[in-house]
């Protein structure tokens, strides 16, 4: 079961997701709800999905993400993914995110 966690907006307007442990589609709901919370009520300059903590993200997780990303776009806030792993930055390029709104982590 995964976490998804939001830090509210700094000083310049960016508002950080950090996603926890692997998301299933109950936990891709949650993401899906907190990004799109966070585009439209937060006020963002731009929104950054931290994947450092996430573990295995089903597929219904990576559409949540870049749902998230268009609803951005049509706000006009920019959104990046980072810390992905190298599988999930994949299957994110794939699904249509640009690879540079895409950053991937080393992992041991």
């Amino acid at each position: 079961m995964g976490t998804v966690l939001v830090t509210e907006r700094d000083k310049l307007g960016v508002v950080v997701i950090e996603v926890r442990g692997d998301v299933d589609p109950t936990d891709a709901a949650a993401l899906r709800s907190a990004l799109v919370r966070a585009i439209r009520h937060l006020d963002p300059t731009r929104v950054v999905v931290d994947l450092r903590g996430a573990g295995h993200i089903e597929s219904e997780g990576i559409g949540a993400v870049v749902a998230g990303a268009d609803v951005a776009s049509d706000s006009g806030v920019s959104m990046t993914v980072r810390d992905a792993a190298p599988l999930v930055a994949e299957e994110l390029l794939v699904a249509g995110l640009p690879r540079a709104q895409v950053s991937t982590a080393a992992r041991v």
